[in-house]
Order: C-alpha cells, then sequence, then structure tokens
C-alpha cells in the first residue's frame, strides 16, 4: 500500500485509545500448545494492537477512485484531509453496499455480506454483525456531538457523509476496545509477532475444526 495512504489512514488514530493501552488486558502469548477454545476467543497479547482497515483490494481501489481528492504534500488544511478521507471511507462501504438510507448502516445487507465473506465461518459472521450493529449505534452519539461544535461542523462541512467516518473510527479499533478473537489476531514483522500471531490463529481454527482462511484481512 503506498506510504501516503499509510499515512493518511494513521490519522483515524485521532481520538482513538491507544493500541498499547487495550493490550493490557490481553492474555499473555504463551506457547501455542496450550491454546484452547476458550482462551482462542480472548486477546492475545502482540496479537491484537493493528488496526483493522479492511481488505488490501477495496482499499486500493478506492484509494485510485479518490486519490484526486488527496491533499498535495505539506498541506496542513484538515479540511482536505477528512473530505478525502470521508469520500474513501464512503467508497469502502459503497463497494460492499452497506449504505442505507440517510445517515443508516443497512443491517440487512451487512448480516448477507457476512455470510457470502465468512461462509463456514459462524463465530466471524456473528462478530461481524455484532461490530456493525455497536459501530452504527455509537457513530451516531459520535457525530451527533460533533455536529454541536461549530469547529468540528466547519471542519465536515464538505466531506463525504462524515457519518460513515465515524463507523469506520469505530470498527477499525473494535478489536482493541471490545472483543478480539483469534480470526482478528495480527501480529507485525517489526515487533516480531507477526508468525507467532499467524500460527496460532491456524492452532484455533484447527480447535474449531475449519480451515483457516488463506487471506486473514476477510
Amino acid at each position: 500500500m503506498p506510504s501516503r495512504v499509510c499515512l493518511l489512514l494513521g490519522l483515524l488514530l485521532v481520538g482513538q485509545v491507544l493500541a498499547q493501552e487495550s493490550e493490557e488486558t490481553a492474555v499473555e502469548a504463551g506457547s501455542i500448545e496450550t491454546l484452547t477454545e476458550e482462551k482462542c476467543g480472548m486477546k492475545r497479547s502482540g496479537c491484537c494492537s493493528d488496526l483493522y482497515l479492511g481488505d488490501e483490494e477495496t482499499l486500493m481501489k478506492c484509494f485510485s477512485i479518490h486519490s484526486n481528492r488527496l491533499p498535495p504534500d505539506g498541506d496542513k488544511d484538515m479540511g482536505k484531509t477528512l473530505k478525502f478521507l470521508s469520500c474513501f471511507v464512503e467508497c469502502l462501504y459503497k463497494q460492499r453496499k452497506y449504505i442505507g438510507k440517510s445517515d443508516t448502516i443497512n443491517m440487512k445487507m451487512v448480516k448477507l455480506d457476512a455470510e457470502t465473506l465468512y461462509a463456514d465461518r459462524p463465530k466471524e459472521q456473528a462478530y461481524h454483525i455484532k461490530m456493525f450493529d455497536f459501530c452504527r449505534k455509537d457513530a451516531m452519539t459520535v457525530y451527533n456531538l460533533l455536529k454541536t461544535s461549530p469547529g468540528a461542523k466547519a471542519m465536515l462541512k464538505n466531506a463525504c457523509r462524515p457519518f460513515l467516518l465515524m463507523v469506520y473510527l469505530c470498527q477499525s479499533d473494535y478489536h482493541q476496545k471490545h472483543e478480539c478473537p483469534y480470526f482478528r489476531w495480527e501480529g507485525d514483522e517489526k515487533s516480531g509477532t507477526k508468525q507467532q500471531c499467524h500460527d496460532a490463529r491456524a492452532k484455533c481454527y484447527a480447535i474449531d475444526g475449519i480451515a483457516a482462511p488463506e487471506d486473514s484481512s476477510t
């Protein structure tokens, strides 16, 4: 993914709880041989720090569509950045047909999509639906508060459906603040946790008696 996209998506961290704080309540990462069905449903130390942004193919498609809205290097106008991010996020949800009337998420489409995305993986289906149901409500609360702030209102004036950006903010770190079961476990090369999180996740799929998906970003 282009570094500028990563940089801009990093702005999604604004106002969010740092991942390190959520990791304090995570179960220590022991040997994968000690994993049980119960432990597979809990946060695992070192595996729940990264934001969940979605599948790379859709991210790149929407970046390509909205790259003309990307603020030039050195432009510190936060309004322009939020406009790009909001239109980018709107595109992501349009691809999945999740956008309902006005400021809503179409939960019927979320449920239908979950059945397709996570066929034969019922825990992931339930998690996906629960996450969006929570985030659509949480986003409305946050968005209504923002609308009462003259500064925030002015900054979001030309944004594409700011409500959807609030949903995405919630979705991106839901696993950090709420539940981080094994199918959300992701490590990274920098911290040296990528392989151990991958192996632990594979072990939990085996415990559940289902095949691990090739692409863990879904």
